[in-house]
């Protein structure tokens, strides 16, 4: 992180950052709290929750974006501890790799429900709070733009999360941006250990992408804070890849 020239952009604003508490979200979060907000990082795992908050320096809050009642917690206390919030980042997500004829219902049910269910209730219960001019991310992934075989829930919750991006921008234009972020195969933990386990070789994972790499969560994060700071003021309803060219081949 020290190669970036810290600006303020969001300074004073608040941010809700959900996802693993580590990895994606975590640079996000972390990015984020060094041009100013307020950040508050989320997730179920309280353990990790705790580790991250306790390095970033930042506020925490447990919770499962597919649970109403959680989701509604969180709100309470976010009203209650700033007030309002500016920034939402729906980075939580889950994947199991499963074709059509091998998954299960609750394959199905537990990747909906995480991530395109727990997105939907996040915006749904938080945009009611958030303030005129805020910013709502969320992450859905290059699978959210184009299949892959074996992956037929995450594909199927990865793209609504594309589609509903664009249904929410568009109610509420007049108060809050709203894009999308769709990252390829991003350096993440989880990505090295599907390395470590030999569910996948880091020559594959890194020439699905044409410029034969997998990115950085840092690379994810600098998009994130230009489209939920101050210089993205016309973007919304926008799908954005972030890829190595992965949707461009």
């Amino acid at each position: 992180m020290g190669r970036y020239t810290m600006t303020g952009l969001l300074k004073g604003k608040v941010a809700v950052v959900t996802g693993r508490s580590k990895g994606i979200g975590y640079s996000i979060a972390e990015r984020f709290t060094k041009e100013g907000a307020k950040v508050v990082v989320s997730s179920r795992n309280k353990e990790e929750l705790e580790a991250a908050a306790n390095m970033l320096s930042c506020d925490h809050f447990a919770v499962d974006v597919s649970d109403s009642k959680s989701v509604l917690s969180l709100k309470e206390w976010l009203i209650d501890t700033h007030g309002s919030l500016d920034i939402l980042v729906n980075c939580a997500g889950a994947v199991r790799y499963d074709g059509i004829m091998e998954a299960t219902e609750e394959d199905w049910d537990f990747q909906i429900s995480v991530n395109l269910t727990g997105t939907f209730l996040m915006c749904n219960k938080l945009a009611p709070i958030m303030n005129d001019g805020g910013a709502i991310l969320n992450i859905s992934s290059t699978l959210g733009l184009r299949a892959m075989e074996g992956a037929v829930a995450y594909c199927a919750a990865k793209g609504g999360v594309v589609n509903l991006t664009k249904a929410v921008a568009l109610d509420l234009v007049d108060k809050i941006r709203v894009n999308c972020l769709c990252p390829g195969v991003v350096e993440t933990p989880m990505v090295k250990n599907r390395i470590e386990t030999g569910q996948a070789t880091r020559e594959y994972l890194e020439n699905v992408q044409p410029m034969g790499r997998m990115g950085t969560p840092e690379e994810v994060a600098s998009m994130a804070l230009h489209l939920c700071g101050p210089e993205s003021g016309w973007t919304t309803g926008s799908i954005i890849s972030i890829d190595g060219g992965q949707t461009a081949a």
